[in-house]
């Protein structure tokens, strides 16, 4: 059966990229190294015929892709969850200057149309990462009815590739940056990651005496993979920063993982990281004073940050990587 990561490819190849053509077409390649024949494609290029598994988030979603593709019906549908999906009223919606009562009320559409493949007549799972569900009374009442059809997962690095990975060593000197941060500043104060940029990372750019940052957004723009990985282990500190809804939901994003996976550091400003590492192996700040302080105190003095990139790796290398989560996941859906 062939896998197919749907959407995101661009017409033409040097045309703009969305988000997510990046981790559907590194999830591509790890499938095709688990031996399976995954394919990133968009809809036009599957082919319907045959069951396939179809992972899809929202170009198309799965609803889309059951009602106007109409799969084969022993295909097997695989829903990304974020907290918004592609709806006018979710792209209309802000988190306002309250995101955890925000989220309290959200009624979370993207979880909602689990309801709905399950009356489809399709085997249906969804995946996203590990997020905190109790507080939210309408994502607790989907994940509790479909708990044995979600899988959840540390996101883990979807830059670094996996033998990389496997070969990455702490770093820890002879450095050519202060700092090196590379990721989009988008969006807006209150639905965007402007506000923890101008608090949490400006100031760290203002003190160092030379920095390397790229991405949507910035000065420099997009750069290639290889020249995000090559910064990040040149520098001195690697920040890592949420925007406000990753640290409501204590969602650890790509950027956590893609630090360390490269043997590099940097303080974390989310506490859903607790959930993948005792207190005593990472360096957590929860307020921008302290971040600021621990983030200055470990640029200017990196022999101090080796146990802490060696606790990560170690865990990153054994579970936390992409090879072994999906490994994991795609044994559990075809053997059922």
């Amino acid at each position: 059966m062939n896998i197919y990561l749907v959407g995101y490819i661009p017409k033409f190849f040097f045309s703009r990229k969305h988000t997510n053509f990046w981790p559907w077409s590194y999830l591509s390649e790890i499938f095709r190294l688990l031996g399976y024949n995954a394919y990133h494609v968009n809809i036009n290029k599957t082919d319907q015929s045959k069951p396939g598994l179809f992972i899809c988030w929202n170009s198309p979603d799965t609803i889309e892709l059951i009602t106007r593709y109409k799969p084969h019906k022993d295909s097997i549908i695989l829903q990304k969850l974020t907290s918004f999906d592609a709806s006018p009223e979710s792209r209309d919606k802000d988190w306002t200057s309250d995101p955890v009562k925000f989220f309290k009320e959200w009624h979370w559409p993207q979880y909602q149309k689990l309801d709905v493949l399950a009356k489809s007549g399709y085997r249906f799972y969804a995946f996203g990462a590990k997020t905190e569900i109790d507080s939210f009374p309408a994502k607790k009442k989907i994940v509790d009815k479909y708990k044995d059809r979600i899988f959840w997962i540390p996101w883990g690095t979807m830059t670094v590739p996996y033998r990389d990975i496997m070969k990455s060593i702490p770093i820890t000197d002879s450095f050519k940056y202060d700092l090196a941060f590379i990721g989009s500043r988008w969006g807006s104060r209150y639905r965007g990651n402007i506000s923890e940029w101008d608090t949490y990372l400006k100031p760290l750019i203002n003190s160092a005496k030379n920095s390397y940052i790229a991405g949507r957004g910035t000065r420099k723009g997009p750069v290639s993979v290889n020249d995000h990985v090559e910064a990040l282990k040149k520098s001195s500190l690697c920040p890592i920063i949420h925007a406000a809804s990753w640290k409501v939901e204590k969602g650890i994003m790509d950027r956590f993982w893609t630090v360390f996976s490269v043997g590099r550091f940097g303080v974390t400003d989310n506490e859903g990281i607790l959930d993948f590492y005792d207190e005593k192996e990472v360096v957590l700040a929860l307020s921008a004073g302290e971040y600021i302080d621990k983030s200055l105190y470990y640029m200017r003095n990196p022999e101090m940050q080796k146990p802490y990139i060696e606790y990560a790796l170690r865990l990153i290398k054994e579970k936390y990587n992409q090879y072994e989560v999906w490994k994991s996941i795609l044994s559990k859906i075809f053997s059922e």
